[in-house]
């Protein structure tokens, strides 16, 4: 069997969650400072025209990797089932086509026995289950495919659909706001999770995080930064951290990686100048719920679930399971919450 170990050049997990500066966050004045103190012209102007929100549903998973912890480490692994299991499953979706529910879990069933590594059978099962409308039978088997490997997120959306059947809206929220956690981008998993939502009463106004600003280096020494006035801060920041020589070594996040350190210290110059502009930008959801998540100490949720998920949801690969209840919670007391 292989073994899949994901290196990831873009983030440190390991300082991700209850993350703390080695170096203090700097003040929208202080970037002001920086930008005009450097031997690297900034130039500032307005944005020409608007940015449009990336497009990512493109960007999906599979459910074909488990992970398994080993020490400190979360090892992933790619599902290859052996032969003689293969045969059996192969069966088992011959009869599932055919409307066999019987037989087919028959098979399905032979084939777990002849490779009980292959969890995502469990997931299989669980599904029959459903078909067949064996509400019990289904969530024990999407629940042990899920004590097996969390980031299944098959048997978390069978999950949520079985307690939506049996009239459990509290675990069915619970169940597909994970699901879309483990696959981000999936506009059926989406379609769902609105759907749930709106039966339990819950806001379902969606957005996409989008800052309004373009960067780019034009000459040598010279980049160039237009923004909207909302969004200045944010770009200004985003701007010093790409651009400036040793800042990000300045902040202790030199190198190539993407690190915390910058979305935090962008939104929060960017949130400190919105406050000290006196104007309305509550209409704004992305200003909005990023200030209720720093009020609610959901700032790193926030960061995942609204820009690094979208963006590389592979991440979610490595997540621990606290930190994925993590921004679950964020997702049901910040941004979506009951009406």
């Amino acid at each position: 069997m292989k073994r899949y170990k994901f290196y990831f050049l873009t983030l440190a997990l390991s300082a991700v969650f209850n993350f703390s500066f080695a170096q203090k966050m700097h003040t929208p004045a202080e970037i002001v400072k920086l930008l005009a103190d450097s031997k690297v012209k900034y130039q500032i102007e307005p944005l020409d025209t608007p940015v449009e929100c990336p497009n990512y549903t493109l960007n999906l998973l599979s459910n074909n990797f488990y992970r398994v912890k080993d020490g400190s480490q979360i090892l992933i692994h790619k599902y290859e089932m052996n032969d003689a299991a293969k045969q059996l499953f192969d069966k088992a979706e011959t009869y599932l086509k055919a409307n066999n529910f019987d037989s087919a879990l028959s098979f399905y069933q032979q084939a777990l026995a002849a490779d009980t590594s292959c969890y995502n059978i469990m997931t299989d099962i669980g599904q029959l289950y459903l078909l067949k409308r064996n509400y019990d039978a289904a969530i024990k088997w999407c629940q042990k495919a899920i004590n097996k490997n969390y980031i299944d997120f098959m048997a978390h959306w069978l999950l949520a659909n079985c307690y939506v059947a049996t009239n459990d809206l509290k675990k069915a929220v619970d169940e597909i706001t994970i699901t879309r956690i483990l696959n981000r981008n999936n506009l059926l998993i989406k379609k769902s999770m609105n759907a749930i939502f709106a039966k339990a009463k819950r806001d379902t106004t969606d957005w996409c995080f989008n800052p309004q600003m373009k960067i780019k280096q034009t000459a040598d020494n010279k980049v160039s930064i237009a923004s909207t006035a909302e969004w200045l801060g944010y770009a200004m920041t985003k701007a010093l951290w790409a651009y400036e020589p040793g800042y990000k070594e300045s902040m202790n996040a030199g190198g190539n990686q993407y690190s915390m350190a910058e979305e935090k210290e962008s939104l929060g110059v960017l949130l400190l100048g919105l406050i000290n502009s006196k104007k309305d930008y509550q209409q704004n959801p992305a200003f909005r719920i990023l200030h209720n998540s720093v009020d609610n100490n959901f700032l790193d949720a926030y960061i995942f679930y609204e820009i690094v998920l979208p963006q590389m949801p592979v991440m979610v690969y490595q997540l621990p399971e606290e930190s994925i209840q993590l921004i679950k919670n964020y997702v049901l007391t910040v941004r979506n919450p009951e009406n």
